[in-house]
């Protein structure tokens, strides 16, 4: 059964199949119309004949007389010698039977009925009537009145099969109708030639269309069916050993849309493996890059300052920092390092751009602070120095927004500076978080010779400062909308008692829970700082 359905499925088949039924219909239809055509011209050429003995007939009649033995019912030798040349015509032409009579509507009075010796009834005597086969009354009727011819043919079944019949009028001297004169030709011969037709136009038929369908199958299997079957087995061998191309669609040469498609094939193979080929050595590049990416990710990691614990000796501080970066490689970075017993120095930056560049940017700007405030010099103349340093050799024109402080933590005193930087917030013991705004100078490595202002500010125990970048304010859900400076200051006082970790948690939530499922555009970077005062 299962191979009976494959087979179904068969080109071969479906082909073979379609054009034995079309085969069938063309010898039906080609049989039916000649068998029409021919029936015609037969059942013509019957009726012509009939017609053609009723005018031998007629001739043998004079009108005259036929009316007077109407009229009188009287005969004489001249009707016994009229009924004997008609008896002679009807055996001689062998007709079933002439008749001559005259029409009322459809009946009939009979003057002469010259019937066949076989036939079963008695013929009719003069002055017996009958009735006209009522089919024939409109024809008759219009034969009577006109004298003309009729188109129609007359045609009739008795126990002699089927006949036709001719009806041609009488007159007499004065030119008018008189009476009807019919004769019956039994078609005797008409069903055996057209069945002998039948048989040899169906035989005929038969053989030359098998014949050309035979002829035209094996004519498909070789320019078609072949050839899509080799297309077939080719582009499977093609999908099981993935890269060898066929060299056997060469020998499709149909000349056709077929060896186009062999062409097209051949060339989708020969394109496949050229996209597999860039695409492995695309993918290995890709990895190459990734992992690439992902050591320096790691080095960038590795370069943040420990927050866990940052610095456990030092009760007066909690400090607590984090970035999650947009790509493999971020541009923020933050830093906080001891300067000296008593100081610490708190550092988050946002560098231009994304990937290893940025990252390298970072390494550079990240080691010349950290190097500057180390050195003993002043927020304000560190960024300073570090600001000619970066012009000097910057051609990328890539730039740097930073914010430093140095808080001491014996007294309280933060002294920081702002390089084009967002402003951080400030919870005051007791307070809610404000925004720590003031004068902020130009970013670094945008222009050499740059000055920059410090200013200070007297922390208390329980104050928080709190840091970011512009990636926490600036980022976008679904409709366009920004987080906002006012979304982060909210969040900020809704948890303004809770420790820098637990703060830090809290508003990277709040940003994920309004960016929703819309990937993150820009690095988050985050750091928050707790003075508890001098211990």
């Amino acid at each position: 059964m299962k191979y009976a359905r494959q087979y179904k499925q068969n080109l071969s088949f479906k082909l073979t199949a379609g054009f034995i039924i079309l085969g069938i219909l063309i010898c039906s239809t080609s049989c039916t119309i000649s068998y029409m055509k021919y029936k015609s011209v037969i059942e013509k050429l019957y009726n012509d004949t009939a017609y053609q003995i009723a005018e031998v007939a007629r001739s043998y009649i004079n009108g005259d007389d036929i009316e007077r033995y109407l009229k009188t019912g009287i005969v004489d030798d001249k009707y016994e010698s009229m009924g004997e040349k008609i008896t002679t015509l009807r055996n001689s032409m062998k007709v079933n039977y002439i008749y001559i009579a005259k029409l009322e509507g459809i009946d009939l009075t009979y003057i002469y009925d010259v019937d066949n010796p076989e036939d079963q009834f008695p013929p009719f005597a003069l002055g017996d009537t009958g009735q006209i086969n009522p089919k024939f009354r409109e024809d008759a009727k219009k034969i009577v009145t006109t004298g003309e011819r009729v188109d129609n043919y007359f045609y009739s079944h008795s126990q002699f099969g089927y006949n036709t019949s001719a009806i041609i009028p009488i007159y007499n001297s004065q030119n008018e109708i008189i009476a009807i004169l019919g004769v019956e030709i039994a078609m005797e011969k008409l069903h055996s030639n057209m069945l002998e037709y039948i048989l040899y136009a169906v035989v005929l038929s038969t053989i030359l269309i098998t014949f050309f369908i035979l002829l035209y199958m094996n004519y498909l299997r070789r320019k078609v069916v072949a050839p899509i079957n080799l297309i077939t087995r080719e582009a499977l061998s093609f999908i099981k050993h993935e890269t060898k191309v066929s060299e056997h669609l060469d020998k499709v040469k149909t000349q056709d849309e077929i060896e186009h498609l062999a062409y097209a094939i051949k060339k989708m193979e020969i394109d496949i493996n050229e996209y597999i080929k860039n695409l492995t050595e695309t993918t290995a590049e890709k990895e190459r890059i990734s992992a690439e990416l992902n050591i320096a990710s790691q080095i960038q990691t590795s370069m943040l300052p420990c927050i866990s614990p940052s610095f456990p000796k030092r009760k007066e501080i909690y400090i607590d920092a984090m970035m999650r970066s947009a790509k493999e490689v971020g541009g923020d970075f933050y830093d906080f390092f001891m300067v000296g017993e008593d100081q610490i120095a708190v550092v988050i930056a946002d560098v231009s751009g994304k990937g290893v560049p940025a990252a390298l940017f970072i390494v550079i700007t990240k080691t010349l602070i950290k190097n500057q405030v180390q050195a003993g010099y002043s927020p304000a103349e560190a960024f300073a120095t570090v600001n000619s340093q970066l012009c000097e050799n910057s051609d990328a024109g890539m730039f740097v927004t930073a914010w430093m402080g140095i808080l001491d933590i014996t007294t309280g005193k933060l002294t920081y500076v702002n390089a084009g930087h967002t402003p951080p917030l400030l919870k005051t013991n007791g307070g809610g978080f404000e925004y720590l705004k003031s004068h902020s100078g130009f970013v670094l490595a945008g222009l050499k010779e740059m000055n920059y202002i410090q200013f200070e500010i007297q922390l208390h125990k329980g104050d928080t400062l709190f840091l970011y970048t512009d990636g926490i304010t600036e980022a976008t859900n679904r409709y366009y909308e920004k987080y906002g400076e006012y979304r982060l200051l909210a969040v900020l006082n809704q948890n303004r008692g809770a420790l820098p970790k637990t703060l830090l948690k809290a508003v990277v939530d709040d940003v994920d829970l309004h960016i929703e499922d819309t990937t993150q555009s820009d690095d988050l970077t985050m750091l928050a700082l707790t003075y508890n005062g001098r211990i």
